[in-house]
């Protein structure tokens, strides 16, 4: 436990830094802490299917994950404004084409298509939709940003706390053992007032549709989504009979074992950042 809380605390450090340079300094510097999610996860996840899909594919990957957010970023911030997630998408899609073409060297190609598709896409994807958080201007970039990185946090330890207090059924137990409903429940309710704190210290700034109910609907739905991120991993988890995706972080396993519910949260975050 204690160098789970260790660990933790260092994690909290690194993005609460960032979120200083990035208020501070330059929005743009943000981008590297997202650089740094997007390569070690791209590795992560290539290198726990590595058995399933092979060399080739396995270097694809990283390579592909480690340019996604450099492309994205020299596109958006020095080339063409506003077309950065097309190239950044096109990154993804040139490495699944690459993998989906090496398939057909592989005498299982069946079996591993869907691994040779998450290695080019998870967790790029996923951590594009943080990148657009980024570039939203002013103090929209500013909230929803830190949204994603406080909603999921609350869900996540409202969980550990409500599910370890009340016990109860399992939520899923095929994939999750220890999670339960109780702890669901919980989570989704301790998103739902971290989105809360945030609105009552930041977000009556924003105005207009921002209202305290706005925010408390987005904690509720990024808190569920938070959970689906990390029924999701156990999936992968489970399939690739791993126990943790890295051990970057001590107690907590890898980068994608930190972020995966964060990283699910924020595509309903930026969304609806970006509608209202």
């Amino acid at each position: 436990m204690k160098i789970r809380v260790i660990s933790g605390a260092c994690f909290v450090a690194i993005v609460t830094g960032f979120f200083l340079l990035r208020e501070f300094v330059d929005a743009r510097l943000f981008s590297i802490f997202l650089w740094f999610l997007c390569t070690v996860g791209a590795f992560e996840m290539a290198r726990a299917a590595r058995q399933k899909t092979g060399d080739g594919i396995y270097l694809i990957s990283i390579i592909f994950g480690f340019l996604t957010v450099p492309v994205y970023c020299v596109t958006e911030y020095f080339v063409c404004p506003g077309y950065g997630y097309v190239f950044a998408l096109i990154t993804m899609l040139c490495a699944l084409v690459f993998n989906l073409g090496l398939l057909t060297t592989n005498p299982n190609k069946k079996a591993v298509i869907g691994y040779a598709t998450l290695d080019a896409l998870y967790p790029s994807a996923l951590i594009l939709f943080m990148l657009l958080i980024n570039g939203l201007s002013g103090d929209k970039g500013f909230i929803a940003m830190l949204l994603t990185f406080v909603i999921s946090p609350f869900s996540d330890t409202f969980a550990y706390f409500v599910g370890s207090l009340c016990k109860g059924p399992k939520l899923c137990p095929r994939l999750s053992p220890k999670k339960t409903w109780s702890g669901a429940i919980g989570g989704t309710l301790g998103g739902a007032i971290g989105s809360i704190i945030v609105f009552f210290v930041f977000g009556k700034a924003l105005g207009g549709y921002f209202t305290w109910w706005v925010f408390l609907l987005l904690g509720l739905v990024a808190s569920v989504l938070t959970i689906i991120g990390d029924l999701f991993e156990s999936f992968i988890k489970r399939r690739l009979e791993i126990k943790d995706m890295g051990k970057i972080m001590p107690g907590h396993g890898g980068v994608l074992d930190r972020i995966d519910g964060t990283t699910f949260a924020s595509v309903i975050i930026f969304i609806t950042f970006a509608v209202l």
